[in-house]
Protein backbone atom coordinates (compact mmCIF):
# COMPACT_ATOMS: atom_id res chain seq x y z
CA UNK A 1 0.00 0.00 0.00
CA UNK A 2 2.94 2.31 0.57
CA UNK A 3 3.54 3.86 -2.84
CA UNK A 4 6.62 5.72 -1.65
CA UNK A 5 8.44 2.36 -1.78
CA UNK A 6 7.99 2.33 -5.57
CA UNK A 7 9.47 5.81 -5.79
CA UNK A 8 12.42 4.91 -3.54
CA UNK A 9 13.03 1.83 -5.69
CA UNK A 10 13.07 3.91 -8.88
CA UNK A 11 15.47 6.41 -7.28
CA UNK A 12 17.73 3.64 -6.00
CA UNK A 13 17.94 2.01 -9.43
CA UNK A 14 18.72 5.36 -11.06
CA UNK A 15 21.47 6.18 -8.55
CA UNK A 16 23.02 2.71 -8.80
CA UNK A 17 23.36 3.09 -12.57
CA UNK A 18 25.63 6.11 -12.15
CA UNK A 19 29.30 5.85 -12.89
CA UNK A 20 31.66 6.39 -11.19
CA UNK A 21 30.26 5.14 -7.87
CA UNK A 22 29.12 7.83 -5.46
CA UNK A 23 31.79 8.27 -2.81
CA UNK A 24 30.45 11.11 -0.68
CA UNK A 25 27.11 12.22 0.73
CA UNK A 26 27.24 15.36 -1.40
CA UNK A 27 27.46 13.26 -4.58
CA UNK A 28 24.67 11.01 -3.33
CA UNK A 29 22.47 14.01 -2.57
CA UNK A 30 23.09 15.47 -6.01
CA UNK A 31 22.41 12.12 -7.68
CA UNK A 32 19.13 11.72 -5.78
CA UNK A 33 18.03 15.24 -6.67
CA UNK A 34 18.87 14.70 -10.35
CA UNK A 35 17.10 11.33 -10.35
CA UNK A 36 14.02 12.85 -8.67
CA UNK A 37 13.80 15.49 -11.39
CA UNK A 38 14.04 12.79 -14.05
CA UNK A 39 11.30 10.58 -12.62
CA UNK A 40 8.63 9.98 -15.18
CA UNK A 41 5.46 11.98 -14.55
CA UNK A 42 3.65 8.91 -15.88
CA UNK A 43 5.06 6.80 -13.01
CA UNK A 44 3.84 9.29 -10.43
CA UNK A 45 0.44 9.57 -12.13
CA UNK A 46 0.08 5.79 -12.23
CA UNK A 47 0.83 5.56 -8.51
CA UNK A 48 -1.73 8.26 -7.72
CA UNK A 49 -4.39 6.61 -9.87
CA UNK A 50 -3.76 3.22 -8.25
CA UNK A 51 -4.52 4.46 -4.73
CA UNK A 52 -8.32 3.88 -4.80
CA UNK A 53 -7.74 0.28 -5.93
CA UNK A 54 -5.15 -0.28 -3.19
CA UNK A 55 -7.38 1.21 -0.52
CA UNK A 56 -10.32 -0.94 -1.65
CA UNK A 57 -8.16 -4.07 -1.53
CA UNK A 58 -6.88 -3.15 1.92
CA UNK A 59 -10.41 -2.58 3.23
CA UNK A 60 -11.55 -5.86 1.71
CA UNK A 61 -8.69 -7.71 3.38
CA UNK A 62 -8.61 -5.96 6.75
CA UNK A 63 -12.17 -4.81 7.26
CA UNK A 64 -13.65 -1.35 7.57
CA UNK A 65 -11.73 1.80 8.50
CA UNK A 66 -11.73 2.95 12.10
CA UNK A 67 -13.36 6.20 13.19
CA UNK A 68 -11.87 8.96 15.36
Amino acid sequence: MNNIEYIWDALQRAVQKRSPPLLTLIYLRTALQDSWRQLSPALLQTLIESMPRHVAALLHTCGVPTRD
